[in-house]
This record gives structure tokens, C-alpha cells and sequence, in this order.
């Protein structure tokens, strides 16, 4: 990829000033402060009905406790570069680096931006407050003035139900999803509610898929609770999704969630259950996930889980998976055995391997 030079005193580079501390940078772009409280007009007024010329509408809120590295890196053969380009295309953004000490609190502010085509929005994306953005000569409107139960209540609007009409349901598809994650990034407890319901009733089950996902892997112990309660109320084929969701928690309490799935009459919800009884349980749960891997009927619950196994941390499951290997009578359960062996480095699995290929 070539990155083109700068002269930084061509460069048009515009801070904008917002409700959380510290700049945000937005370089190379006509950009507009305006102080309207109400997205939804602020956009209409930016994009006039009938207009072919995308602009940009952005705004700050207060974003979730935590390491949110929200921004991109691009490397090339003259270095690497911070920042994004707006329009999300493959170029290296034309990034000058910011002068003058990071102020403390950069990265704590969530910055939402909304495309706007003919005053429809057709694209949504979200950053840290503390990354460059190369708007490659658009036009972006930055409403100083929006709260976060404002953010939270335009978001909401985006997740409406996906319209029939084909051509447009990957788009609204899309838009939704990426409402839905914004959703999650807001410090706003308000979040929470809104996203519970969307996880519960949306009409389209990605978007559902989407919002169980961010409770569980951005609202902490609610999110949590909220998707272990879903898990227990759907009666459908979406529950192994639902466990897959809650595995993006860091809760210490799904660890019990998780090994109390692995008795579930559903082959599936076991095996994803099983999976993240390991990934969370580490060497603790070694013996218990031996005995669910050769005791369960399911094949692939038991390859998954000794492959798991056989990935854990410091090779932690390896004598495990050699004990097993050379003791078990059962055929089937030896070479699965033996293949999550085959796939570790561990000197004590090589020297296995060795052994078996001498017989």
C-alpha cells in the first residue's frame, strides 16, 4: 500500500470540542459545529431529501469503563499510521499526528458516526474520541450539544424491524447490528433496558443474535444475567446462540452456567456449553471436561472438547490427553485423542506422536 506524503500546512485539520475532555481530530474535511439537540433533524438538515452527496454526522458520548482501543492502525512500507479513514476505504488514512501532550481522559468518549445519503442514513460507525479521522474531503456536521439518552433514543430508532423489501434488507440488516453494538458502548445505564428487549423480541434474529452478544460482552454482570434467563426461556434453535453469546462474558458466574448446560437434552447447547466450560474453567475443569468428552453420546462434542483441551494455557490439558490416549479401550475416543495431540507443540506430545509412529 503507498502512502502519500504530507505537508501538514496543506492539510485542513479541525479539532472539534464536545461534551467529554480532550479533541477530537478530525483532518482533512469541511466540518460544521452545530449545537441541536435532536439527531434526527440535525441529519435532515445536513441532507436535504433528493441529494446524491454522502456528509457526515457525528457526535460524543460518555463511553463504558474499560481497554477500548476503539481505532484502526494501518502499516505500510513507510510506517504505520493511527487513525481511519471515514468512508472506510482501503487507503492509508492522511493522518498528522496531533501535537502537544494526550490529554488524560482521551479514549473514554464514544464518537458515533452516521452517514447520510438524501437524509437517509446508510451507514453507522463508532471510535474512540481519541482517534484521528481522515474524512477525505466530506462534509461532517458535528452536533456539539447531544445527550446520551438522545444517542441512545436515535440509536433505538435505527433497530426498527427489517423492511420486506429485499433489496434493502441486508442494509437495514446492517444498520441494525451496528445500532445495536453502538447501544452497548453507551456509559448510560439506560442501554441496558433497550438492549434486554432487543435481545428478547426483535423481529429479525440476527439483530437478536447482535444484541444478546454486546449485553454479554460490554453490560457486565446484567448482560449476563439477561442472556443465562433467555437461554432458559427460548424454546427454539436459538439457544446454542444464545450460549455462544453469553461465552463473550467475562462474569465469573457463567462458568456454573456453562457446566450446568453441559446436562442439556440439546446435543448442541452441550457442545457450545462444553466449549466454554473449558475456555473459561481453564485447568480447574480439566477432569470434569475428561468426563464429559468421553462420556456424552455426541461425536462432536468430544473431539471439540479435547481439542479444547489440548489448547488450554501452559499446555495445561496435555498429560490429560496422553493419559487418555493410552489407557482408553475405547477406539473412537483414543483417536480423537490423538488427534488434539497431533495438533500441539508441547515436546510431550511430539514424543507421543514419535511413539505411535514407531509401533
Amino acid at each position: 500500500m503507498t502512502r502519500v506524503l504530507l505537508v501538514a500546512g496543506l492539510m485542513s485539520v479541525v479539532s472539534v470540542q464536545a461534551q467529554a475532555p480532550g479533541p477530537v481530530q478530525i483532518q482533512n474535511g469541511r466540518v460544521e459545529t452545530r449545537a441541536g439537540a435532536a439527531i434526527d433533524r440535525e441529519i435532515a438538515a445536513a441532507s436535504a431529501p433528493g441529494s446524491t452527496e454522502p456528509v457526515w454526522i457525528a457526535w460524543r458520548t460518555p463511553m463504558i469503563a474499560g481497554d477500548r482501543d476503539m481505532c484502526g492502525w494501518y502499516s505500510d512500507r513507510l510506517g504505520t499510521v493511527r487513525g481511519i479513514n471515514m468512508d472506510e476505504d482501503f487507503r492509508s488514512p492522511q493522518i498528522v499526528a496531533p501535537k502537544g501532550p494526550v490529554p488524560l481522559e482521551a479514549g473514554t468518549g464514544l464518537v458515533v458516526l452516521v452517514r447520510a445519503v438524501g437524509g437517509k442514513v446508510e451507514r453507522l460507525r463508532t471510535l474512540g474520541d481519541d482517534c484521528p479521522i481522515d474524512a477525505g474531503g466530506r462534509s461532517v456536521f458535528w452536533l456539539s450539544s447531544i445527550t446520551a439518552a438522545e444517542s441512545l433514543r436515535f440509536l433505538n430508532g435505527l433497530t426498527r424491524p427489517i423492511a420486506a423489501d429485499r433489496s434493502m434488507f441486508d442494509q437495514e440488516r446492517q444498520l441494525a447490528s451496528s445500532a445495536v453494538r453502538a447501544m452497548g458502548f453507551h456509559a448510560d445505564g439506560a442501554a441496558d433496558a433497550m438492549l434486554d428487549t432487543l435481545a428478547a423480541s426483535h423481529t429479525d434474529s440476527s439483530v437478536r443474535h447482535q444484541a444478546a452478544t454486546t449485553l454479554t460482552a460490554y453490560r457486565g454482570a446484567h448482560g449476563a444475567a439477561t442472556v443465562t434467563r433467555l437461554i432458559g426461556t427460548t424454546k427454539d434453535n436459538e439457544r446454542r446462540s444464545l450460549v455462544t453469546a453469553l461465552g463473550q462474558s467475562r462474569e465469573p458466574s457463567t462458568t456454573e452456567t456453562f457446566r450446568s448446560l453441559t446436562r442439556d437434552a440439546d446435543a448442541g447447547v452441550r457442545s457450545e456449553a462444553a466449549h466454554y466450560l473449558v475456555v473459561r474453567g481453564g485447568a480447574q475443569v480439566i477432569p470434569e471436561a475428561m468426563k464429559l468428552a468421553t462420556s456424552d453420546a455426541d461425536a462432536s462434542l468430544r473431539k471439540r472438547v479435547l481439542a479444547d483441551i489440548a489448547r488450554l494455557p501452559s499446555n495445561a490439558g496435555i498429560a490429560s490427553l496422553i493419559d487418555l490416549a493410552r489407557t482408553t479401550q475405547n477406539a473412537a475416543i483414543r483417536k480423537d485423542a490423538v488427534s488434539a495431540l497431533s495438533q500441539s507443540t508441547d515436546p510431550r506430545a511430539i514424543a507421543f506422536m514419535e511413539e505411535i509412529l514407531k509401533r
